[in-house]
């Protein structure tokens, strides 16, 4: 089950979180000794409910070995994760668009990281499937740099009805797949794209791939047989943003 809540923790994901989405805080719970003033003033401006916490006794439920800094926030996924009829309903699609789907990756450390690869290449949004998806934790705010509050993170229920949706708004599917015959290098990005990046054992799964427009390679020297999914989606996001620099350049 999809948990409603999360616990984020450490100055800087708290301090992305305060400036981008101050909805999604519930509650704020400081150490007795942390001192922050950008922090500190933030939390007065939003009204948000602070409590203070011991490093004996931490908030239940969250993982006691968390480093922390002297400050820990609750928040509400309800109010940070869209739907994906919202998202899609409010997207204007050009050929400077671009989407990732994560199909059905395990790894918290990945999905951070693509996060925030997004964030750095201009991608639109991130889509997570509910099922067999490691789902937005503190680990994954944690290594996405707090990027997870600045790239819209959206919820799916099936990943190839989503495809088909994405598919007649325009969109040109693409899955990376080691060893495919279309070169990611190659490759012009000339209509609104989206990326698919598989599970980090099985990869893509052959319904899904079916229905992929396209499936790229990343050529690599031969003493390298594959790069993990985090890194994948960095490489491809990458050549995608060279095709099109206004996605550096949008806010």
């Amino acid at each position: 089950m999809i948990p409603s809540r999360i616990y984020i923790y450490g100055k800087h994901a708290i301090l992305e979180a305060l400036s981008h989405a101050p909805r999604a805080i519930e509650e704020i719970f400081l150490a007795q000794q942390f001192e922050n003033g950008t922090i500190q003033e933030l939390i007065r401006k939003r009204n948000i409910k602070t409590s203070l916490f011991s490093p004996k006794k931490m908030p239940k439920d969250m993982d006691q070995s968390a480093a922390h800094q002297g400050i820990i926030g609750l928040l509400s996924l309800n109010h940070l994760v869209v739907s994906f009829e919202e998202f899609i309903k409010n997207l204007n699609v050009g050929t400077d668009t671009s989407l990732v789907l994560l199909g059905e990756l395990s790894d918290p450390q990945n999905v951070g990281a693509i996060i925030r690869s997004a964030a750095a290449f201009g991608i639109s949004g991130v889509i997570i499937p509910e099922h067999n998806q490691a789902q937005v934790t503190g680990s994954v705010v944690k290594v996405s740099a707090g990027m997870v509050f600045r790239v819209p993170v959206v919820s799916v229920s099936n990943i190839n009805n989503t495809i088909r949706v994405l598919k007649d708004r325009g969109f040109m599917v693409y899955g990376l797949v080691a060893g495919a015959k279309h070169i990611l290098t190659k490759e012009e990005f000339e209509l609104p794209s989206l990326f698919i990046l598989g599970n980090e054992a099985e990869g893509i799964r052959e319904r899904t791939r079916e229905l992929c427009d396209k499936l790229l390679s990343i050529p690599m020297n031969q003493r390298c047989e594959s790069l993990n999914a985090a890194i994948s989606a960095s490489v491809a996001f990458y050549a995608w943003s060279a095709k099109h620099p206004k996605a550096l350049r949008s806010s």
